[in-house]
Order: structure tokens, then C-alpha cells, then sequence
């Protein structure tokens, strides 16, 4: 049976499949809000026609709904939430469903690439939001940040003063630490505000744990913020007698994730 892995985020929706739960695709089909009804033609053209889905979506109702309708009709689909325990990883929210199915998904998608599970991991997202969320070497969800993402951080100051141009921020490197112009002091101002929150969370996590955590990142946003993240991250390593730091980058956690969950179902 042919499955299919939904990730209907805020902007774009994500969708690959399985075959069974020992062969995966590198396929993988990308679409803009605007451009869901591409789906049915490329569900026709798969490999057998998709009889279930299973997927996360953040992007409302509405989306939902245009998804349901672009699939064939034999495809039934369902949408995940997060829950108090999901296979090994473990939830602290008092309310489970409360934590975004995305940030949840994408956690367990980190199962494939933590080297060392007995370290505390965080994941980075920098999507329309930033999200920063960590794991304890029990895998156990510690908690999390939520905040506008770079790009909205970009579109308020320009939509919401008269005088503040639009910036380019896809440029890696790192800002200066004294601006001498408005688009540095926007750019400068901008990826300090995404690098502390982050800096931040990974000195909570080595408070609370004794252990620094290993620190994934993903989203189409990362790129022009990385530079400063490094620079911040490292600074305070070398302060607390530490190795210099390194990210690692991830595609799509949280279609890992929904293969992990998938592969499991099967299983059972």
C-alpha cells in the first residue's frame, strides 16, 4: 500500500510517500497555498494510487480542506496531533494537543539523525514562525519557544513605520555589532533578536540537564542567521570551557517524523 506523508505548514505544504514500511522515496513534491490542486495530478501519477494519508497541518481548516479535495477520492486522510506519548518520545505539555503537531512530528523525526541519544538535542525551526524546542536525554519535550520568524520580522518593521525599508537577509554573514546605516541597523537587529532566543534556550538546557545539547536547524530561512548563531553560540562556549559548537542541518524533520509514525503503524 502506498501511503502519503503530509506536511501542510504556513506558507507550504510538503508531501512525499511510502511504498511499505521498508522502501521510502526520495520524491517529493513542494506546493504554495495557492497551487494545491497540483496534487491530484501528481497522486496520478504515483507509482499505485494512495489509499491512506497521514499528515500535520498548522495551516487551518480551509487548507485542510483543499488537500482532502485534491486527493483521490479512495485516499482517506489523517490529520495527527500531538499526544502525551508518541512511541518513545514523551510530552510535558499538561495539555498534549496544545503543542503544535508540526513541532511534535518534527521532534520525533530527529530519532534519525541524533548521533548520541544520551545528549539533549534541540531543534530550530526558521519557518514564517521561529521555533525552538528541546528534548532531555529521555527524550522527554522540555518545552519551547515560539516567535516571529525572520521574514516577519522583516515585514513589520517595513508595513509598520513609515521610513524602515524591506531588507535582503539571505546574505551569510555576520552583522555588525555596531550599525552605520538603517538597513544594517535592521539586518543587525533582526538576527541578533533569532540568534539570543536561540543562545538563550541552549544555556536553559545546559542549566537544567549539566549537558549541552546538540542543536539541529532546519527551515528555508536558517541561512542568514547561522553565521551570527555560530559566532554567539561559540562565544559563550569558550567561556564555559567548551569545544566549539556545530549545527547540524536537517530537510524536513517533520516528515521524518510522520515515516517514523508511519513505519510503526505498519508494524503493528
Amino acid at each position: 500500500m502506498l501511503m502519503l506523508l503530509i506536511d501542510s505548514g504556513n506558507t507550504r505544504v510538503k508531501i512525499t510517500y511510502l511504498i511499505n514500511q521498508f522502501r521510502q522515496t526520495e520524491d517529493l513534491l513542494v506546493l504554495e497555498h495557492d497551487h494545491l490542486e497540483k496534487l491530484y495530478e501528481w497522486c496520478n501519477a504515483l507509482p499505485e494510487v494512495p489509499l491512506r494519508a497521514i499528515g500535520v497541518n498548522v495551516a487551518g481548516e480551509d487548507i485542510a480542506h483543499k488537500i482532502q479535495q485534491a486527493l483521490p477520492a479512495s485516499c482517506t486522510l489523517q490529520w495527527l496531533a500531538a499526544q502525551a506519548k508518541t512511541l518513545h518520545l514523551k510530552n510535558s505539555y499538561k495539555i498534549p494537543e496544545q503543542l503544535g503537531a508540526d513541532r511534535w512530528m518534527g521532534l520525533l523525526g530527529l530519532s534519525e539523525h541524533r548521533q548520541n541519544p544520551e545528549l539533549p538535542a534541540m531543534l530550530v525551526s526558521f519557518g514564517t514562525a521561529t521555533t525552538v524546542d528541546a528534548l532531555d536525554a529521555d527524550n522527554m519535550f522540555m518545552g519551547g519557544l515560539i516567535f516571529p520568524g525572520v521574514m516577519l520580522m522583516r515585514a513589520s518593521l517595513h508595513k509598520g513605520t513609515a521610513n524602515l525599508p524591506a531588507i535582503d537577509l539571505r546574505k551569510k554573514e555576520v552583522p555588525p555589532a555596531f550599525p552605520q546605516n538603517t538597513q544594517q541597523a535592521i539586518l543587525s537587529g533582526i538576527l541578533a533578536a533569532q540568534a539570543g532566543a536561540i543562545v538563550r534556550q541552549w544555556k536553559a538546557v545546559l542549566d537544567k540537564t549539566g549537558q549541552q545539547p546538540k542543536i539541529f536547524v532546519t527551515g528555508g530561512a536558517r541561512h542568514g542567521v547561522l553565521p551570527e548563531l555560530l559566532r554567539l553560540l561559540n562565544d559563550i562556549a569558550r567561556v564555559k570551557g567548551f569545544d566549539t559548537i556545530t549545527l547540524q542541518e536537517i530537510e524536513s524533520p517533520v516528515l521524518d517524523g510522520l515515516r517514523i509514525y508511519a513505519r510503526d503503524e505498519w508494524n503493528h
